[in-house]
């Protein structure tokens, strides 16, 4: 059963967001291992956390709405209240770690510091197809800064009627703009990499997210007709993965690939709702992960930036890849745990004050 609509905190959910991290840091710190052909853990771990923030967001706002057309209020205090809130739990710590590159000039960032600053990476990154180093990762940021901004109007302003097929029609989005994107580039294998970082390719994955809130808030039948079909649409799903992924790059991977992802994270969502049990529970129910979920923004934040302070702090670097996974992740957990005792969670409980009713 899921829970109430009312509830505030589901704690599977923050266990989720340590996995995601966890297939991320194994994309970039183990690269290149067979598994990949299996399964895609880095677009897995970044499509699952956009899945998770489009349910979330959509969720917080979908709850503001209500209350506020209750009590008959402006919901342009709800979009004030968001956009607040969202810039103490974001803007800190990332605006402290990209000033600290950039005094210390890390990969060049003084050359391109304005697409950082302005959380516009993902669209420089497109431009000149090409990564920027350790910078890389931080593409991702922009994607999700990009949907905060747009997406409260979406959720608050449009007449209810029209909102399921509005919801309907962004899902539809992201591979129509990735597909168009593919073909004006020519097919380009090379191309398709960079049309995925754009943030209209990236809406299936938050309109999906959103989807299952607005079922949650308005509309439970859309979740039972999700479990009566989910065995078949999951198998469905992961067999095209495999085959996109075994297959040279086309117009029909790049329209499909991140949904399936997509569509795999939204019913592990689902299921975390109502709660995983046996196995699975112990993982996410398990005080660590949940720990580690709470600092997941940290732990992304700051991964790409390990082996090069690694090497700075002169450590060696363990040979064996599980011990240097390993090493890597104390030194990551250490650095993002005082980053949340230290300036998010202080900033964090800055939020009391911004309530949105």
């Amino acid at each position: 059963m899921i829970p109430d609509k009312d509830t505030d905190y589901f704690p599977q959910l923050d266990a989720l967001r340590a996995i995601a991290v966890f297939f991320v840091l194994l994309e970039h710190w183990v690269p290149g291992t067979y598994w990949f052909k299996i399964f895609p853990y880095g677009m897995a771990g970044v499509t699952l956390f956009f899945v998770l923030s489009g349910f979330l967001i959509s969720r917080i706002l979908l709850r503001s709405r209500i209350k506020s057309e209750s009590l008959n209020q402006s919901k342009l205090h709800s979009l004030k209240q968001f956009y607040i809130r969202r810039t103490l739990r974001i803007f800190p710590i990332y605006y402290i770690t990209i000033f600290i590159l950039l005094i210390f000039n890390i990969n060049n960032i003084r050359q391109i510091f304005f697409w950082f600053l302005t959380y516009t990476s993902n669209i420089y990154f497109y431009l000149i197809q090409n990564w920027a180093g350790s910078l890389s990762h931080l593409w991702t940021l922009a994607v999700e800064e990009q949907f905060y901004i747009i997406w409260p109007f979406i959720i608050l302003f449009i007449p209810k009627r029209f909102l399921f097929r509005t919801i309907i029609l962004i899902i539809s989005t992201g591979p129509v703009f990735r597909t168009v994107l593919f073909l004006f580039s020519n097919g380009s294998p090379a191309a398709s990499d960079f049309i995925h970082i754009l943030t209209p390719s990236c809406m299936d994955s938050f309109g999906l997210g959103a989807l299952l809130a607005y079922a949650m808030t308005f509309n439970f039948k859309i979740i039972d007709l999700m479990k009566i079909r989910q065995n078949k649409i999951c198998i469905g799903s992961y067999i095209l993965i495999i085959i996109f992924l075994l297959t040279e790059v086309n117009s029909l991977s790049v329209f499909l690939f991140r949904t399936c992802i997509s569509v795999l994270s939204l019913f592990i969502i689902l299921k975390a709702l109502t709660g995983f049990k046996g196995t699975l529970r112990y993982i996410l129910d398990n005080k660590f992960f949940i720990y580690l979920g709470k600092i997941s923004y940290g732990l992304y934040l700051f991964h790409n930036f390990i082996p090069s302070l690694w090497n700075l702090l002169k450590l060696s670097v363990p040979e064996n890849m599980f011990l240097k996974f390993i090493s890597y992740s104390l030194l990551l957990i250490a650095i993002s745990s005082v980053s949340w005792y230290l300036i998010e969670k202080p900033a964090n409980g800055l939020k009391k004050h911004f309530s949105y009713n």
